[in-house]
């Protein structure tokens, strides 16, 4: 039977954080105390770098990662990823807690070593404040899709009808932007706050076509069925763009560059693992999620695969970052200049690298 190594502890925080390098406190945590020191390995020369490893570590290693939201279908990565860890000694403690910000707070001030589910967007925002924390692997490409009446079958057929979008900011607004502008397509745009709102919208015909979270639109068809249907999803029309990452505290990383990398590529292990094992992909969702119907899950899984949500390689590199940065720069998510930024300021290549290197790039 497998042994899963991981306590779904909910952070309960009293404090409203308004930025991460603020001073107005800091979540409350209940996670043991940090026991990350790296084992001592054997010396390398100057200038040498260290040899990725996932070997069992020397002695139990406990780590603690905090998810940006309660537990959703992002959390499947990470949690793949912690039994991978197991495997080898390394028990993390996965804690959520009820947005990005607060999880990177938690890192940065110490509570924990790794963060999950943070958009890159806010992770870049939080480095600009001050926060010690660096980019290090995305679990997924972006599933926020464009749906239709079952009437329309293409992209261009939108062109003058209406879409339906959360809000005049918000990033299904802006990601409506995007394919008016790509495709021409004059749209009117409607604001109509909640995913399962818009989809009712969409099943009553008041609305021509929304932006709705794959996963959502996936739970949506059970109450609405044959009501819409899926034009195109971000992930599969810009496979460059990362958006749900896992970020480090960059000071830990630097102090037990061994571990990190042995982590990291745990993660990448447990990503394929999801890719290549749809049961255990389904055994897993189950758990994490056991409100959900499993027949949505199994569903799910499904889409991920067929559609390249999941990408063993773990999507993270110069060139997607590059892209990412100019994608959320021209919307207006972000105050950097694409032309001139360091990426390595906001992102570690060298980990995920590494570990594609010693899994073998697929």
């Amino acid at each position: 039977m497998r042994t899963r190594s991981i306590t779904a502890l909910l952070i309960v925080t009293a404090v409203v954080v308004a930025g991460c390098g603020g001073d107005g406190g800091g979540a409350t945590s209940t996670a043991a105390p940090d026991t990350t020191q790296a084992t001592e390995e054997p010396a390398t020369t100057a200038g040498e770098e260290p040899e990725a490893t996932t070997t069992a570590a020397a002695e139990p290693v406990e780590l603690t990662a905090v998810h940006g939201s309660s537990p959703d279908y992002i959390a499947l990565v990470p949690a793949a990823g912690w039994d991978v860890c197991a495997d080898q000694g390394i028990t993390v403690d996965q804690q959520y807690v009820e947005d990005g910000s607060v999880a990177i707070q938690a890192i940065a001030q110490g509570e924990g070593q790794i963060a999950t589910n943070i958009g890159v967007n806010v992770g870049l925002l939080a480095v600009d404040e001050g926060a010690p924390i660096v980019d290090v692997m995305a679990t997924q490409r972006p599933t926020w899709a464009l749906v239709s009446r079952n009437e329309i079958g293409t992209i261009e057929e939108l062109a003058g009808l209406t879409m339906g979008v959360h809000g005049e900011t918000s990033f299904t607004k802006a990601i409506a932007d995007f394919y008016d502008a790509e495709y021409g397509l004059g749209m009117t745009q409607v604001i109509i706050p909640g995913s399962e709102v818009r989809a009712e919208a969409l099943a009553n015909d008041q609305i021509d076509a929304s932006v709705i979270d794959l996963p959502d639109i996936v739970a949506l068809e059970a109450t609405y069925p044959d009501s819409f249907v899926v034009l195109d999803t971000i992930g599969e029309n810009l496979p460059d763009l990362i958006e749900q990452d896992i970020w480090m505290n960059r000071t830990w990383v630097e102090e037990n560059p061994e571990l990190a990398q042995q982590v990291t590529t745990c993660l990448v292990q447990g990503l394929r693992n999801l890719i290549d094992d749809p049961e255990y992909a389904l055994e897993l969702a189950s758990e994490l999620l056991p409100d959900v119907d499993p027949a949505i899950l199994e569903e799910l899984i499904v889409e991920y695969n067929e559609r390249g949500i999941w990408d063993p390689n773990g999507v993270l590199n110069e060139e997607t970052a590059q892209f990412t940065v100019e994608f959320f720069a021209d919307l207006g998510e972000i105050d950097v200049d694409p032309a001139t930024v360091n990426l390595e300021d906001y992102f570690n290549f060298q980990l995920l690298s590494n570990a594609v290197q010693e899994l073998g790039e697929r």
